[in-house]
């Protein structure tokens, strides 16, 4: 028996060598960057089958035990008929292929208990994210747009120690092309109260790299930031996100989050242009959810049959390593209560340039609000531009960001304008942990500029 699944293995292993010694002598005939991602693509085929046999060989193996423990048992053969233990999932008696049957694959429990263990089935992945802050000025907080003066009357801001965002990020997949991801995070506010947000939950379908639609909460793919950076704040270099792409409930005007379905992929023939396409229809955010509203993303009820809609498309191209370029347009109708509908539009470009040593990161959104009726259009410019450098564990940074909402925007009229500089410094004390350092400052259009510096540390575990 124990051959037989050693068999497995070798067996596998052999196909390993064989096919990336085919992928090699592909590349060596045609176009090096298509053979690079077919060798890719296989590799990650291999490794499913792989885990697949090692699960057998799992299951299997009990199968053995349960069966030695019976054969052992004290009980006289004449008690009752005997017990015949089931074939591995895939395997008839005679050791032919069959149709999984994961019911009878499952070693049978004591009456009574309820078991989890699913052989063969998919693993769950777990990976954790936490940084810890403390801040002093009212334009030190890297999640949520500064508090003073944005809450009424004004909340008096101090020097403070903060818990940030506890990040759970789960993965499992489910076959060759089905696959989950989930993000949970605790997290507290100025109330200090704790909250658990699901930030993520979406199931993927990825026949091949050409298309792939997923369905959930996602993260809406405007601009770059907003999809190449999640909650884990260890992936960025600021200690913040740019205050453009702050989530809905802290603050932010943009639609960051979508419960919806998003479709996307390579475009045939690109070549080394590497462009890719995406299309998303969702609920859109809530008609009265406004910068500080409640409960801004409609997770399960939608104020309004109207749906939103996004088109984005990108470049990458192969001869400028590091260089992205892209752009969207997202459409929605909202529906204030008691007011006009307002014709929301989200217009974006990115330029990126990010190697091992350099990152350029520049996006300009404009949000354009238009209430029926009216004879008066509000334009918004949303952006930013950062820069840094690596040298060594240090990378220093520059950061500039603007959002400026006009005076009676139908939707986000009281939020009104900040804008300034964040120089920092980010030292990667570990391969998994590093400290960061950032001074704001930050001009409004209703007060004298606030400053503020945030130290943070931010790991993975």
């Amino acid at each position: 028996m124990f051959a037989s699944n050693r068999g497995l293995c070798s067996a596998a292993g052999t196909a390993v060598v064989l096919l990336m010694t085919c992928a090699v002598s592909a590349q060596d005939r045609g176009d090096e960057g298509s053979a690079v991602r077919e060798l890719t693509r296989q590799n990650a085929e291999l490794r499913e089958e792989i885990d697949i046999l090692k699960s057998r060989v799992s299951v299997l193996e009990a199968r053995d035990s349960i069966a030695s423990a019976q054969h052992h048992t004290s009980e006289p053969a004449s008690a009752g008929p005997s017990r015949t233990i089931p074939p591995a999932s895939g395997e008839s008696q005679t050791g032919e292929r069959v149709a999984p049957d994961t019911a009878n694959s499952i070693p049978v429990s004591d009456p009574g208990t309820h078991s989890m263990d699913i052989p063969g089935g998919p693993t769950l992945k777990i990976r954790g994210f936490l940084d810890f802050n403390f801040g002093s000025g009212p334009a030190a907080n890297p999640l949520i747009y500064p508090l003073f003066p944005l809450t009424t009357p004004p909340t008096p801001v101090h020097s403070t120690f903060q818990l940030g965002e506890f990040d759970l990020f789960l993965s499992s997949r489910l076959s060759k092309t089905v696959n989950f991801l989930s993000e949970v995070v605790f997290g507290s506010d100025a109330t200090n109260n704790w909250g658990i947000d699901v930030e993520r939950a979406q199931l993927s379908y990825k026949p091949n790299e050409y298309f792939e639609v997923s369905a959930g909460r996602m993260h809406t793919a405007i601009g770059y930031y907003s999809t190449a950076y999640h909650h884990g704040t260890w992936f960025q270099t600021a200690t913040g996100r740019p205050f453009m792409y702050f989530f809905e409930d802290s603050g932010g005007i943009l639609p960051v989050h979508e419960v919806g379905i998003s479709a996307t992929g390579r475009v045939p023939k690109s070549g080394k242009l590497n462009l890719r396409w995406l299309a998303e229809v969702n609920n859109g955010l809530a008609s009265n959810g406004g910068a500080a509203g409640n409960n801004p993303v409609q997770n399960f009820l939608s104020d309004r049959n109207h749906k939103a809609f996004n088109f984005a498309g990108s470049v990458k191209p192969d001869w400028v390593p590091g260089l992205q370029i892209g752009g969207n347009y997202y459409h929605d109708i909202r529906e204030p209560q008691g007011l006009a509908h307002v014709d929301n539009t989200i217009t974006g470009l990115y330029v990126v340039y990010i190697t091992p040593v350099w990152e350029f990161l520049n996006e300009l959104q404009v949000q354009r609000d238009h209430a029926e009726g009216s004879n008066v259009t509000y334009n918004t410019p949303l952006g930013y531009t950062q820069i840094s450098h690596k040298f060594g564990r240090y990378r220093p940074y520059f950061r500039w960001q603007e959002v400026n909402v006009p005076n009676g925007d139908p939707l986000y009229g009281s939020v009104g304008r900040y804008e300034g500089p964040s120089p920092g410094l980010r030292i990667d004390f570990t391969d998994f942990a590093a400290f960061k350092i950032q001074y704001n400052r930050l001009y409004t259009r209703t007060s004298t500029p606030q400053n503020g510096m945030d130290g943070q540390v931010a790991f993975t575990f």
